[in-house]
């Protein structure tokens, strides 16, 4: 068992594929890989490639960079809330927070029914589609690399 290990160290050191005796024969890459089957990732992910649009990736991409924008946006919120609070309780400032929360929602509330429920989402992220997918040949495409760049 040692000696195959250094025969395997003396052929990586000059260059040798370590696996000969499973390499592709018909591979004129000899740093390629062994297994005939990994060589060809395109033919492998054909069925996903031919359905991947422009629209796809500009939504994958749409969606990262919103799931960042996301993040940081709620980082700035909760440290907002901090420096609030430290400034309450150091008595700096007094802050409503009933006040707040109800002009918040006063805000955010599309429907007029005073609370801010799962159909006042449902309309915000309905804008947001529409804002996204303005004028896109594909939107279906576009929708699920959205999706699909959120979840990244």
């Amino acid at each position: 068992v040692r000696r195959k290990a250094e025969e395997k160290i003396e052929k990586r050191g000059r260059g040798e594929t370590i696996c000969e005796d499973m390499a592709n024969p018909n591979s004129p890459d000899p740093y390629g890989p062994c297994n005939p089957d990994d060589d060809d990732l395109v033919t492998k992910y054909k069925p996903l490639l031919q359905k991947l649009s422009i629209s796809s990736i500009v939504g994958y991409c749409s969606g990262v960079t919103a799931k960042r924008v996301g993040k940081s946006l709620a980082f700035i919120a909760g440290l907002g809330f901090v420096a609030l609070q430290a400034l309450a309780h150091k008595g700096f400032v007094t802050v409503d927070w009933k006040k707040v929360q109800k002009s918040t929602i006063e805000k955010l509330d599309t429907d007029k029914d005073g609370e801010f429920t799962e159909k006042d989402l449902q309309r915000y992220w309905a804008k947001v589609k529409e804002i996204l997918t303005n004028n896109v040949p594909d939107a279906s495409g576009f929708g699920l690399g959205f999706m699909f760049g959120l979840r990244s």
